[in-house]
């Protein structure tokens, strides 16, 4: 099974070689969004079988894109700067 991601690192590099790197717990941003995500289950269960949507799949679904986030290495550079995105 997999798992969704628990950290992102922003690191922002200038031409300079001057830099910094953010560390992001997105732990944390799990933990905030799951009351968010309770208290709209029953709306999202409504305009599931409004839609004739299968609220299993739905989920499973969701968990499944956010799970795919794991994983991911984004980098933009740029002649006076780069940027390096990556998530665990």
């Amino acid at each position: 099974m997999t798992s969704i991601p628990v950290l992102a690192v922003v690191r922002i590099r200038q031409q300079t070689g001057r830099g910094f790197s953010l560390w992001f717990p997105l732990f944390l941003l799990w933990l905030l969004l799951l009351p968010l995500v309770l208290v709209l289950s029953p709306v999202i269960l409504i305009a599931c079988l409004v839609m004739q949507l299968n609220p299993v799949r739905l989920l499973s679904a969701s968990w499944q894109i956010c799970a795919g986030l794991t994983n991911t290495h984004i980098e933009v550079e740029r002649p006076d700067a780069s940027v390096l995105i990556r998530v665990f």
